[in-house]
């Protein structure tokens, strides 16, 4: 066996060791040991760095500078172009007066009107097109059901807060029962951009589960707010009772069944279905 430096690599001597094998065979082992360098003998000098290397890195982060200011102008100017320029209108305030007039009396509704007739509080919203108070072919909510058979708001109310925190809701606004029939009541209502519908409820009373109102009510036409709108207000089912009369006993629906407009004989005329009112919207100057 032969032994024996055969190169040098940078940092390293290499050894080859040559066996020599039956049959005239001859394989080469090759060993490679670290080179002493100069720091295992601890020169406290720093290895100097090539002036090239120095000029390379300048320029280097420069043009990292100048690519990292010109993607910062890049990016601001999309925010600009992605931002509607209505941004600040989204943020105006605009108020709408709404009256509702109900016109439901035993002159225009004689089939059995019952004695005490009137309407509960009105529950009023301005919202988004996530939020739906009511809409025909729906299942009515706890709060929709309530209001329908009993009058009460409280479990609406609740409903709209909660909406009201996942900006679903904007405004809302209660207003007291329309006690005299016919009778008329008004409120105001303040909304934005980002909530242009308005829906408002009222149970019709005394009843089963019948209530009248409107629905996602659009404020915003042709990304402008309109000037004044006209509303007829319908009888509408919840489906939440099976009574059928005004003063019917109470009939939980199993399973519950979905909000239509009534169509008994107590809202029905020879030309069809009678409305119990209007509602107008009316925005005030600004």
């Amino acid at each position: 066996m032969n032994t024996g430096p055969a190169s040098n690599a940078p940092g390293f001597l290499m050894f080859a060791h040559r066996f020599v094998k039956p049959h005239g065979i001859r394989i080469a082992k090759v060993s490679l040991v670290r080179e002493p360098r100069s720091s295992d003998h601890h020169d406290p000098k720093p290895m100097e760095q090539p002036r090239g290397g120095a000029v390379f890195k300048d320029k280097m982060a420069r043009t990292i500078q100048g690519a990292t200011a010109g993607l910062i102008s890049f990016i601001v100017a999309m925010l600009m172009i992605a931002t509607p320029a209505s941004a600040d209108d989204a943020e105006e305030t605009v108020t709408y007066e709404l009256t509702i007039d109900i016109t439901w009396s035993a002159e225009t509704h004689p089939f059995e009107f019952p004695l005490n007739a009137h309407l509960s509080s009105f529950l009023a919203a301005t919202h988004n097109s996530r939020y739906s108070m009511f809409r025909d072919g729906d299942t009515a909510s706890s709060g929709l059901e309530l209001v329908a058979e009993n009058g009460r708001a409280s479990i609406m109310s609740a409903e709209l807060a909660e909406a009201q925190r996942r900006k679903r809701v904007g405004t809302i606004v209660q207003i007291d029962p329309l006690r005299e029939l016919p009778g008329q009541v008004n409120m105001t209502v303040t909304t934005t951009k980002y909530h242009p519908f308005l829906s408002f409820v009222s149970m019709i009373a005394p009843s089963p589960d019948w209530f009248t109102g409107a629905a996602d009510v659009a404020l915003v036409k042709d990304d402008e707010w309109i000037e004044t709108q006209v509303m007829t207000l319908w009888a509408w089912d919840s489906g939440t009772d099976g009574g059928d009369t005004f003063r019917a006993d109470n009939l939980e629906t199993q399973p519950q069944q979905s909000i239509r407009l009534l169509a008994t004989p107590h809202f029905l005329t020879a030309t069809g279905l009678a409305p119990i009112g209007r509602a107008s919207l009316r925005k005030l100057t600004e």
